[in-house]
């Protein structure tokens, strides 16, 4: 039986007249300029480059390995310190390409390998054993990266992995398993399609009071499909599978459009044979804190054990869905830790230093900037005022991509938007 708030989310989708579910039709062509960066970061990307062509950016990554900027507690200007610790920053993409599903993210395979090269270049790049192993025996070396991908979408295999192989990238893939299993994309990509294929229609998202979103324009569509998987990542997950349930009741998804948009086993095993290192990222892509006890050792413990098997290979680490503070929770620390994980990855902004919680590593997002040097720029920002990513000095961080249907910008969580 639904509760009274699933029940009120089904409620929620008004269709258009008809009898039948209506689609986008068999040949839907996903619109790739949902993946662009927004207008406003042209003026961003104009004065990185100045920066990065006065090799400004250079210069800042060479004061970042002796020197960062930081506040006194209850201080307002960030001072000079001497560099007394390792840092390390973990690096969070989800898909490499353009066109298809996941239809809101995608980085250029071109930027992804001035990226890649950049890091090869530039910084110590490890693998992610590599970077908890010099966490737990901590000297002063100079800033790390390491680079990671959620979700297991396809185009990992067919365009970031001939590029990790090219500049020597060791790389960690955090697999949702339940998807990488059925090859079918979580509940959040079909609901970012089934916004973009419904017929005109409005659409009522079940808040308090309800908010009524026009579904015109390909970005208003986008907007309120943000919205709506907001409200549903607030929801326990049987109330969000049934919700979801009943906006596909509703409109019906283009079945070729989601075909083919996640990693096969074979294409992993071969990724795995080359070095590149896998995680868990759940069985179904819940948001941690929403489940009971029972769902919350089934995701985290049945997706180990099922990657376990088909990897023949023990499994250490994890990553947090959506992965802010509010959406890991404290049961699961000690879940993974009974499970046997080493580590967990969230989407929380800022760098790890020796004595982090491990199951509380933060992550940034830049590879979807919009250009290198602006890439570039971010990167060394983060090493040089550390505080300036970090909402606090201790909880774990995670971009963010909610954003309301009024405005005109989505941010960029791999929570809502790109997971993702």
């Amino acid at each position: 039986m639904l509760t009274e708030r699933s029940k009120f989310a089904q409620a929620a989708v008004v269709s258009a007249p008809g009898p039948e579910p209506l689609c986008g039709g068999p040949h839907w062509p996903p619109p790739e300029t949902l993946a662009d960066p927004p207008i406003g970061s042209r003026l961003s990307t104009l004065a990185a480059q100045m920066l990065f062509l006065s090799g400004a950016v250079r210069l800042a990554e060479g004061i970042a390995r002796r020197i960062e900027f930081r506040r006194a507690p209850g201080g307002f200007v960030a001072l000079p310190r001497r560099v007394i610790r390792p840092r390390f920053a973990i690096l969070c993409y989800h898909r490499i390409g353009r066109g298809g599903v996941p239809i809101y993210s995608g980085v250029r395979t071109s930027r992804f390998e001035e990226q890649m090269k950049y890091l090869h270049e530039h910084y110590r790049v490890l693998s992610l054993g590599e970077m908890l192993r010099e966490m737990a025996e901590p000297w002063v070396n100079p800033p790390a990266v390491a680079v990671t991908f959620d979700d297991g979408y396809a185009d990992l295999y067919t365009e970031a992995f001939p590029i990790l192989r090219r500049y020597e990238i060791p790389a960690t893939i955090y697999l949702t398993i339940g998807a990488i299993e059925s090859g079918e994309v979580a509940w959040y990509d079909r609901v970012f399609v089934a916004f973009q294929v419904a017929p005109a229609m409005d659409f009522t998202l079940p808040l308090n009071p309800p908010r009524y979103v026009r579904l015109g324009t390909p970005q208003e569509r986008l907007l309120a499909a943000v919205e709506f998987i907001s409200l549903m990542k607030k929801l326990p997950a049987r109330d969000r599978r049934a919700a979801c349930e009943g906006l596909e009741s509703t409109v019906a998804l283009p079945a070729s459009g989601l075909a083919n948009r996640m990693l096969t086993w074979e294409q992993i095993r071969t990724m795995q044979a080359a070095g590149v290192s896998f995680g868990t990222h759940t069985m179904t892509h819940p948001v941690v804190s929403r489940l009971n006890d029972g769902e919350l050792l089934w995701e985290l413990g049945e997706s180990k054990r099922l990657l376990e098997e088909r990897l023949q290979r023990r499994v250490l680490d994890f990553a947090f869905p959506f992965g802010k503070a509010e959406e890991c929770g404290e049961s699961a620390l000690d879940c993974l830790g009974g499970l046997g994980y080493r580590s967990a990855v969230t989407t929380e902004s800022g760098l790890n230093y020796p004595g982090i919680a491990p199951f509380a590593l933060r992550r940034v997002s830049f590879g979807e900037e919009s250009s290198l040097c602006l890439f570039a720029l971010q990167l060394s920002r983060l090493f040089l005022f550390p505080q300036t990513h970090s909402a606090t000095s201790g909880a774990p961080a995670v971009p963010s991509k909610t954003g309301s249907a009024g405005s005109r910008h989505v941010s960029s969580d791999p929570g809502v938007r790109r997971h993702a």
